[in-house]
């Protein structure tokens, strides 16, 4: 059984703010220090998960275990 939950306005702003941060900071961290190659990766990785975050709306239900959406309309047999 998958574990589900419903995406609320609260999750949906820290995503986008904190999408919006990463992009206006780039390649730098906070205190304006770049960040190491690693760093740069893992800031890209970052990136594009919250890109697919904030593709969901609230209210949206979702698998926790793959972040996809469950689309409670569609039945089977």
């Amino acid at each position: 059984m998958a574990r589900k939950q419903r995406i609320t306005q609260y999750q949906v702003d820290e995503w986008k703010m904190t999408l919006e941060m990463f992009l206006e900071q780039g390649d730098f961290r906070q205190d304006g220090r770049p960040l190491s190659p690693a760093g740069i990766a893992e800031r890209k990785q970052e990136i594009a998960m919250l890109r697919g975050l904030n593709t969901l709306r609230v209210g949206q239900l979702v698998d926790l275990d793959t972040v996809q959406p469950i689309y409670e309309d569609t039945k089977e047999g």
